[in-house]
């Protein structure tokens, strides 16, 4: 039987270890601006073009490299950085494998302009899918630039899985915000399609932090600081006020390299226990520094999950360094067990004057068995509902039951006995017509529970507010813009250089749902007019989450702007409802939600409506 194991072509090896290593043009963008790192560049700059698909480009003021050095740093497992197996536990450098180059040039054409400063000419070197298209002595600037075009251009499959630019822009962004963040005595620079996104000259820690996410973030950072023999914890957390529901501001660095660690991000969460909501997460850049060998980062080809051998020790200083950082900067609300200064008496040990005694006035005429029929001419007479608001109590059942809202509900006649209630689309114009008068309740404004045919109906106000607000967006975006109602004085709002874009983008949608925003730089804004319902709202807040919302719909394929648009918008404003009080409001409700082209389902994949009949209630017994 004849042998049948062959060794691979290098050129097959490589693409798939690119598979591995390459997984989409950020994957590029991070090895590339590691490498640049690692060769002591002092300022670099990073040029994209159509989200990486065109081009990557990585220009660097570094060390360069020599001729040889030029074309073998391209071969698998060729590296500066490791001569043993030991030194994989005493690495301070970014990469170390030798995989990164040799994955891009079997997946693109790339060229490598390169010089050191103590040679008279640099070199140029020419690949195209692992071979070697030209190498010669060519007169260039000191350090290196990678260019690298076409990517996947022989591997279509992998080329066809890529987001659309917007998607794959964010995680380019994402990357090129990992390495800037820990490295601020490097100058950086992102250009996308020939357009300056940021420009990062060296700072501080905190300075790179609001360069790069916006000024309004300069309130929002407290330091955290920790040394013991064992650990160095240092970095910022922002307010617990600040947290969002999602994770897009989460940034954790073990020696100088952006890792994901779920025990060390459990650890910050935790500190903030009871001061955040369900589900929210906080916001906090944070570098730790361990001894090298007591950190794994050998364990994934990305570089970015990591083993540290006292994972448990770690966890305990940097949930008490957070917890430190919150109590010291009075965070969190605390009890003042001191004298309450509102009893002291003043001094007048230095007065002029002698103190006056206190006089007491009395009214002599009083007379407390007066009665509603003589009332006091210097106070108002009493009325049994003047406080019945805030103080008063019913008098008996029948008080309590006036209480209870009642209405008419127009009910469409698209209702089944099913178990499940099922609201029909009113697709016209007509108003729906009456079915009966029924009792309602409202729970928490959350919950609407009327009676109709026998069941117990219950609707889930905000899911039910989304869909209106959902189609109300829709429509305006179409035909029916949103009226704004302009500011006395605009506010101002700060977002970071990615968010900027994204506003930008879609600045004509928003303004057809009522918001006139002019950029008043690259990454501030002026809200010159909102929607009448936002007028006691964070717009700054406002923005922050609903671009988060946007971009998360984006990654997962929601590519339709307007509908994404109109679905963010909607969940960000579902519970700002004002409390349905009387019987017009509530009507009002049940009607708008009635037509819409959707009544049972919000735009979020969340149920309206649901139905509890006879049976069902008996369980319950």
């Amino acid at each position: 039987m004849s042998d049948i194991i062959k060794l691979l072509p290098d050129s097959v090896a490589n693409q798939i270890a690119a598979g591995e290593v390459i997984q989409r043009p950020a994957s590029a963008v991070k090895e590339l601006l590691e490498n640049a790192v690692d060769a002591g560049a002092t300022k670099i700059q990073l040029i994209i073009k159509d989200a990486g698909r065109t081009l990557i480009q990585i220009v660097d003021n570094g060390t360069g490299m020599s001729f040889p050095d030029a074309r073998m740093c391209f071969e698998r497992h060729a590296t500066s950085k490791l001569t043993c197996a030991d030194d994989l536990f005493a690495l301070r450098t970014k990469g170390f494998r030798g995989e990164a180059l040799a994955s891009i040039a079997a997946i693109a054409h790339v060229e490598l302009k390169t010089k050191q400063a103590d040679d008279e000419t640099g070199t140029l070197l020419l690949i195209e899918g692992s071979k070697v298209k030209e190498h010669a002595p060519i007169a260039t600037q000191n350090g290196s630039s990678f260019s690298v075009k076409n990517l996947f251009f022989n591997v279509p499959a992998r080329r066809n899985f890529l987001k659309s630019d917007a998607v794959e822009f964010g995680h380019i962004e994402e990357e090129f915000y990992r390495v800037a963040l820990v490295h601020v005595d490097i100058a950086f620079t992102l250009i996308h399609n020939e357009k300056t996104i940021l420009n990062l000259p060296p700072s501080n820690f905190k300075q790179r932090i609001i360069n790069i996410f916006g000024t309004h973030f300069r309130d929002k950072l407290y330091p955290v600081e920790l040394e013991t023999d064992d650990v160095v914890v240092s970095g910022f957390i922002a307010k617990p006020e600040n947290a969002k529901k999602k994770k897009s501001e989460q940034y954790l660095f073990v020696n100088n390299r952006f890792v994901k660690h779920y025990l060390l991000t459990h650890a910050i969460e935790t500190a903030y226990a009871q001061l955040i909501p369900d589900g929210y997460k906080p916001a906090f850049f944070i570098h730790i520094d361990v001894d090298p060998s007591t950190i794994d980062i050998n364990i994934s080809p990305t570089k970015v999950d990591v083993k540290l051998r006292d994972e448990r020790l770690i966890f305990g200083f940097l949930n008490s360094a957070v917890k430190k950082s919150i109590g010291s900067l009075t965070l969190v609300p605390r009890l003042d067990f001191e004298r309450d200064k509102s009893f002291d008496f003043p001094d007048h040990s230095n007065a002029s004057a002698p103190p006056t005694p206190p006089l007491i006035k009395h009214n002599p005429d009083y007379n407390p068995f007066a009665g509603k029929s003589t009332p006091s001419s210097s106070a108002p007479a009493y009325s049994p509902n003047s406080h019945k608001e805030n103080y008063g109590k019913p008098d008996g059942w029948d008080d309590f039951l006036k209480g209870i809202n009642k209405v008419t509900l127009d009910l469409p006649s698209g209702i089944n006995n099913n178990q499940e209630l099922i609201f029909e689309s009113a697709a016209s114009e007509v108003e729906l017509p009456e079915v009966n008068t029924q009792n309602f309740i409202i729970l928490e404004n959350k919950f609407l529970i009327i009676n109709y045919l026998q069941k117990l109906v219950i609707i889930h106000i905000p899911f039910a507010n989304e869909r209106i607000l959902y189609e109300s967006y829709l429509t305006a975006m179409e035909n029916q813009p949103i009226s704004v109602q302009q500011n006395l004085f605009p506010e101002t709002i700060s977002l970071s250089a990615g968010c900027a874009e994204i506003l930008l983008e879609i600045k004509p949608e928003l303004h057809k749902l009522g918001y006139d925003i002019e950029a008043i730089d690259k990454t501030n804004f002026a809200v010159n007019g909102t929607p009448h319902s936002d007028e006691e709202v964070d717009l700054q807040t406002t923005m922050e989450n609903f671009i988060d919302s946007y971009k998360c719909n984006s990654f997962l394929n929601r590519n339709d702007k307007e509908q994404n648009i109109a679905l963010c918008m909607a969940k960000q404003k579902r519970s700002r409802l004002k409390p349905l009080k009387n019987e017009l409001e509530v009507n009002d409700f049940l009607q708008k939600l009635f037509h819409c082209d959707i009544s049972d389902l919000s735009p979020s994949g969340q149920k309206i409506t649901h139905a509890l009949d006879m049976k069902d209630l008996d369980k319950f017994f």
